[in-house]
């Protein structure tokens, strides 16, 4: 229509625009909203375990529910750490050599790379499907600002797989 001259660059330079805006909608994944209520599966995670109601809400405020598939590349090693994740239901694999680590219900994983603010020491990958509540690292560093017991035990489980981790490459 443009070479017909039957409209005119500016029609065609806004109409292509609007074609690329609307492709990549198409091409944005769609936020997950399985209606997973959060607060009862922070409630389902240990470390969460005996905090007031009211702090549950707050956490669950800052916390997603995310859905792994069976196979599923959660984490990769070497890329930038941007959330740590709390395993609510199901079981995924941590690859550290040796021998990788299985974590389920109630682990986390993820801490290590907000922690030392390094890039990922591991890859984790969904052994069947999972429900994982993500915590970003600004509402991670925010939450063990807030909260001293919940800090002291990330701490304390990161610094046990850090030696761990050590130990095997050695």
């Amino acid at each position: 229509m443009l070479s017909d001259s039957v409209i005119s660059q500016d029609v065609f330079n806004h109409l292509e625009q609007t074609v690329r805006t609307r492709r990549q909608d198409f091409d944005r994944r769609p936020r997950l909203d399985l209606g997973i209520d959060t607060v009862a599966l922070i409630a389902r995670v240990p470390l969460f375990a005996g905090l007031e109601p009211t702090r549950c809400a707050e956490i669950a405020t800052m916390l997603r529910p995310r859905i792994a598939l069976p196979g599923e590349t959660i984490v990769t090693a070497g890329e930038p750490g941007d959330a740590m994740y709390f395993i609510s239901s199901g079981a995924v694999e941590v690859s550290v050599r040796p021998n990788p680590v299985r974590l389920g219900n109630g682990d986390f994983f993820g801490e290590i790379a907000l922690l030392t603010n390094k890039p990922r020491s591991a890859s984790v990958r969904a052994l069947g499907y999972c429900k994982l509540l993500e915590l970003r690292a600004r509402d991670f560093r925010r939450l063990l600002a807030e909260n001293t017991h919940l800090s002291g035990h990330i701490r304390r489980v990161a610094g046990q797989r850090l030696d761990g981790n050590a130990a095997r490459a050695s």
